[in-house]
């Protein structure tokens, strides 16, 4: 009598056809998972705009020159300049200063197409110009 006879295991046609699933199942997991990385990349870029709007409207309600022209970099430029901080010069908020938490070039550069220039009456500011639910 042979001693393999009792054992049992797969064969190779077994093996493949489980590879095979394998990969197919990974073939569909992976969009699925690039879309909800890019859905949270677009909703963190989403807050940061936010966040520098609302700094830069409580800036320019104060009365403090922030927003850089297009001719210097325009939103990009403006929110660079806010990660490193502007300063109040005068007012009751004199030497105060106001920051975002630190952002990447890449963060304000996703963050910026979510924001624009409004130049009011008074006052020249950054507002968020995206969709209100993120």
């Amino acid at each position: 009598m042979n001693r393999f006879t009792n054992h049992r295991a797969f064969s190779l046609v077994e093996m493949l056809i489980v590879v095979s699933i394998i990969g197919i199942m990974s073939m569909l997991a992976v969009p699925a998972y690039n879309s909800v990385f890019e859905n949270s990349r677009d909703a963190a870029a989403k807050r940061n705009a936010q966040n520098i709007a609302q700094i830069s409207a409580t800036l320019g309600s104060i009365g403090v020159a922030h927003v850089l022209p297009d001719s210097l970099g325009g939103v990009e430029a403006t929110a660079r300049l806010l990660r490193e901080g502007v300063t109040v010069d005068k007012g009751p908020f004199s030497g105060q200063a106001f920051v975002i938490r630190a952002l990447s070039d890449e963060e304000i550069t996703r963050a910026s197409q979510f924001l624009q220039v409004i130049y009011d009456l008074n006052e020249i500011r950054l507002v968020y110009a995206g969709p209100m639910s993120t």
